[in-house]
């Protein structure tokens, strides 16, 4: 199943020529958007597939006509720490790469997506740009929205080729499927140094960087997990290059933890000494009591 996480909010630009204010705006919503669960090989319709679509609003007195466009990041935007740059932004695609919208009035903009078929295409947390402007007006002046599009293709653990990438960890998704309170849980993932030198790989929690928003990271009906430290796992991890180590995870939630039964999350960031970081997304779901599931009662 794809899904996908929602970011309402409105970018609005406004530019002026000369000393006179140029009737033009730009409202693109959302400003950011995640798609989850992206099976490679496949074709998705991302509006008929999420049910989210890219609205362009007009809000202005004249028709206006955009420009639609997809990018790496590094040949426009940027992107968030964990994620790296799609290999090509052609597998992600506007139906038109123009839209015309009346005045007052506001459209859609039909996406479509399509990962080459391939196991190593699993387990990978990309960014493609998504360019909304005007053609250039007078004196070259442009009006331009960049959308951030977070993919992120299927966790699958018994994949038989490295995942693609400098970094790689396979699954990219681990789950404690029946955690319990006052008990310990064990699981791992495997992580891979695809590059041709050793690098040393630094392991953190979403928790100590308070520098970055846990919404645009945590999954829907996921809440951020309480404390950090139920979580123990390596600090650092140092890895010959072509070569591989296993990241072994232990929950330990305390018996008496507070809002025990809720879903939990934690994003632990992979740094390597040298270049991108990689996440790999912990999950945890309780196990409910014997008498809550004859109840359908409380954990």
């Amino acid at each position: 199943m794809m899904r996908c996480l929602r970011h309402f909010f409105l970018v609005s630009l406004i530019v002026a020529v000369g000393n006179r204010p140029q009737a033009a705006s730009l409202k693109v919503a959302p400003a950011r958007f995640i798609v989850h669960n992206v099976e490679p090989g496949r074709l998705y319709d991302v509006y008929q597939d999420t049910g989210l679509p890219l609205t362009i609003f007009n809000d202005d007195e004249a028709t206006a006509t955009w420009l639609l466009s997809t990018h790496r990041p590094s040949e426009r935007g940027r992107w968030e720490k964990g994620y790296s740059e799609i290999p090509d932004a052609r597998w992600f695609w506007f139906e038109n790469s123009q839209i015309t919208i009346g005045p007052h009035r506001k459209a859609y903009a039909k996406m479509y997506l399509k990962v080459p078929d391939g196991e190593k295409y699993c387990n990978q947390h990309w960014v493609v740009t998504l360019g909304i402007g005007s053609p250039p007006g007078p004196g070259g002046i442009a009006l331009a929205v960049d959308v951030r599009a977070q993919i992120e293709t299927k966790s699958k653990g018994d994949v038989r080729v490295r995942p693609d990438g400098l970094l790689g960890l396979r699954p990219s998704t681990v789950c404690f499927a029946e955690a319990r309170s006052g008990t310990t849980d064990k699981t791992e993932a495997v992580l891979y140094n695809n590059d041709e030198t050793t690098h040393t790989y630094t392991i953190t929690s979403l928790q100590n960087h308070g520098e970055l928003e846990s919404k645009v990271y945590l999954s829907h009906s996921y809440e951020a997990i309480p404390e950090a430290r139920w979580m123990e796992h390596e600090n650092a991890v140092r890895i010959p290059p072509g070569s591989s180590a296993l990241l072994p995870l232990v929950l330990k939630i305390p018996g008496d933890a507070a809002g025990f039964g809720k879903k939990w999350e934690d994003i632990l960031f992979v740094q390597p000494d040298q270049g991108l970081a990689g996440f790999l997304r912990v999950q945890v779901n309780p196990r409910k009591s014997a008498r809550a599931e004859a109840t359908g009662g409380e954990y």
